[in-house]
């Protein structure tokens, strides 16, 4: 899956002279959170919905109200802006993107194609499709097998045991266990009820814990 699935297209942007109230309240309106700033078709920068807030004046401030609306009006997106902020490609893989948001701390990445700002793409866009990928809005059971070790081929063998049971694989997620040479093998089922399958899996040797929606056996 690529940055170009999940994107917004054509993505609501403001150029380097818009004022900060102008900003926040577009923001406002469209129920966004970051808007790509823009000089023309380059992109020079995005401004964030935290950015307009910590930018205003605190409430203690001896100004009146009059004079905090002036100096608002005054101030613009090109003063607070994130003058180089990190793009994608539409080609990049959710994956990296979703690594350099968790690593960056990075909560909307722009996405730039020959150098034209072609969407936006944001951290709750990233998760809501890793979660669809892993198939966690849909109703199902969630196998853990352990102690396979480097032997992944065993897979094979137990992806044949679900098609005795007609079960449906609806995602495999490998996760190495840092305390030694073992791997975890999550893998959530389309079936109701998976006692059965957790039978013929020990049966066949291996280590195996089982989730419904109510809790594990």
């Amino acid at each position: 899956m690529r940055i170009r699935d999940i994107m917004t297209k054509d993505p609501i942007t403001v150029e380097p002279k818009t004022s900060l109230p102008d900003a926040h309240r577009i923001m406002r309106q469209q129920n966004i959170r970051k808007l790509p700033v823009l000089e023309g078709e380059k992109l020079v920068g995005i401004v964030t919905y935290d950015m307009v807030l910590e930018a205003s004046p605190s409430p203690a401030t001896s100004l009146s109200i009059q004079e905090l609306h002036y100096l608002l009006a005054e101030m613009k997106v090109e003063e607070i802006m994130d003058k180089n902020p990190v793009t994608l490609a539409p080609e990049t893989p959710f994956e990296k993107a979703l690594a350099m948001g968790q690593s960056d701390r990075i909560r909307g990445f722009p996405v730039v194609d020959k150098d034209k700002l072609v969407g936006i793409a944001t951290h709750g866009d990233i998760i809501q499709l890793l979660t669809k990928t892993l198939g966690l809005q849909d109703e199902g059971i969630r196998i853990t097998i352990e102690g396979l070790g480097g032997r992944l081929g065993e897979l094979k063998d137990i992806i044949s045991i679900f098609d005795r049971h007609q079960a449906a694989v609806m995602s495999i997620m490998t996760l190495p266990k840092k305390e030694k040479k073992d791997w975890l093998v999550a893998i959530r089922l389309n079936a109701r009820d998976g006692s059965a399958i957790v039978d013929d899996l020990r049966k066949a040797g291996l280590q195996v814990k089982y989730s419904d929606e109510s809790g594990v056996s």
